[in-house]
């Protein structure tokens, strides 16, 4: 290219630089999209809706503990009565299905009375088990056969919804979450007298729409009933019957409002 006579070079340089910004596209240069806010009013509530659903599954955990001066006479001791539990369960129509070790440790057990605890007196296995059934049939009969072959502790009971369960009534109570958000806008319109005029947004997310619920599960077992478990006295089998959970839904939803009085 010739430079005209009557411009230098430095002011060209300058000019045809100036001019290469200017053409830039402000896209490029920044990366980002422009969004235009909604400046619209609206109002926010949240709808609520909850139900009880029954319970389909139980989940009982049992404990064997044995305490010896050895730590293998007392492992040793716990794997028998493990054996004859899983036995005796077995026997009466479980399967490696409804049975699986829950945890296992062995704890030294230090003597604390003197202060001492670099000395080790004994040693406590502890096998934990876990029974996963139907809540129909009588679980009652396990745990006692359990405690009658070793077992000497019940951890917990749990009734669980199962998550089909959980999806046979969500979605009804999804529809209900929304009627009743609307009906505390409508409530809130009238009392300020604003329109409501359409759904700006349903946050689905926050009700577990995209995001399934776990299981329910109810913790049926309290202190007394875990003191009868231990007990060595015989006692009558204790009826332990399924309970139901209760599932709620929380639906946010956003109103366009306008501010015409009524």
């Amino acid at each position: 290219m010739v430079l005209p006579k009557n411009i230098s070079k430095p002011y060209f340089v300058l000019v045809m630089l100036s001019l290469f910004i200017i053409v830039l596209p402000a896209s490029a240069a920044t990366g980002q999209t422009i969004v235009f806010s909604d400046d619209k009013p609206s109002l926010s509530v949240i709808g609520v809706a909850e139900k009880q659903i029954p319970t389909d599954q139980s989940k009982i955990s049992l404990a064997v503990e044995n305490t010896a001066s050895d730590s293998n006479v007392a492992s040793k001791a716990n794997a028998e009565k493990i054996d004859k539990i899983l036995s005796a369960l077995e026997s009466k129509g479980l399967s490696n299905k409804n049975i699986s070790t829950a945890s296992f440790e062995i704890r030294p057990n230090y003597d604390s009375q003197n202060n001492n605890y670099e000395k080790i007196l004994s040693y406590t296995a502890i096998n934990k088990i876990l029974l996963t059934t139907s809540s129909n049939v009588n679980i009652s009969s396990f745990i006692d056969l359990a405690l009658g072959n070793g077992a000497n502790r019940v951890e917990n009971i749990d009734f669980i919804s199962s998550q089909k369960i959980i999806n046979e009534n969500y979605n009804d109570l999804l529809k209900q979450a929304f009627d009743n958000a609307k009906q505390k806008a409508e409530i809130l319109s009238n009392q300020v007298g604003f329109l409501l005029n359409g759904v700006k947004k349903i946050d689905a997310l926050s009700s577990n729409d995209n995001n399934p619920i776990p299981p329910i599960p109810y913790y049926s077992l309290d202190k007394a009933q875990k003191t009868n478990a231990e007990s060595s006295s015989p006692s009558p089998s204790t009826q332990i019957l399924p309970q139901e959970n209760k599932l709620t839904v929380s639906l946010p939803v956003t109103f366009y409002i306008d501010n015409n009085i009524k």
